[in-house]
């Protein structure tokens, strides 16, 4: 009997060893974006912001923004804008880039880096959807592009 436990009990370790190993499983680290309508639109603050670079990578929209200061924290929002009246034909989703500076008065330059997780606008039976991206700079001119996002 002793000799069965010593040659089971090294089989055990094993197997217990083998299920208790921990996988590391990739978290998605976007942001939600918030949702804007016509009575919410004004709710944040779209202090000047430059679009550096934009890119979809899967399910996330990637943003290089430029923007003074350095004094203060800085709120960055990607909001979906909602359309007024759902009645079709809709425009293209529309995502504004909505920057709070919380009054910083320093001016140095900051570049940094966001993302955002945009699968809350795909469209059922398709496998891509075109959407604008826009952002007010500090000449007060809002840019606007248009990305693909295709899932």
């Amino acid at each position: 009997m002793k000799s069965l436990l010593l040659y089971l009990f090294p089989i055990l370790l094993v197997f217990i060893s083998a299920c208790t190993e921990q996988v590391e499983i990739a978290q998605d680290n976007c942001t939600k974006f918030v949702k804007l309508s016509y009575f919410t639109y004004d709710s944040l603050k779209t202090d000047a912001i430059n679009v550096m670079s934009a890119k979809v990578d899967g399910d996330c929209l990637k943003l290089s923004l430029q923007y003074g200061g350095g004094c203060k924290d800085h709120q960055v929002d990607l909001a979906l804008i909602l359309p007024e009246c759902g009645t079709p034909p809709l425009p293209p989703p529309t995502f504004e880039i909505r920057h709070n500076a919380n009054n910083d008065a320093c001016k140095a330059l900051i570049t940094k880096d966001y993302s955002f997780n945009i699968s809350g606008i795909r469209e059922e039976g398709k496998n891509q959807v075109e959407f604008v991206l826009n952002a007010r700079n500090s000449s007060g001119i809002a840019g606007s592009n248009t990305y693909t996002y295709k899932y």
